[in-house]
């Protein structure tokens, strides 16, 4: 159960490219929706990467993905 909530509590994991690696060892990271973020880590111009809670998690798979409005 203490699982379950740490999982529930966490910030959500987004997909995101990297646009920018800034000198202060952060990166700048746009979604496919168009959202932009400051995450620490480091990763080379136009990987695909995972960030959560303001960090580079990892390189995510670079696959076709949608995001759809309900």
């Amino acid at each position: 159960m203490l699982k379950e909530l740490r999982r529930a509590l966490l910030p959500a994991r987004v997909i995101a490219t990297v646009v920018t690696v800034n000198s202060d060892g952060t990166v700048t990271a746009v979604t496919s929706s168009g959202r932009q973020y400051r995450a620490i880590g480091t990763d080379a111009v136009d990987s695909v990467v995972y960030i959560q809670d303001g960090r580079v998690l990892g390189q995510a798979p670079d696959l076709p993905h949608y995001e759809i409005s309900v």
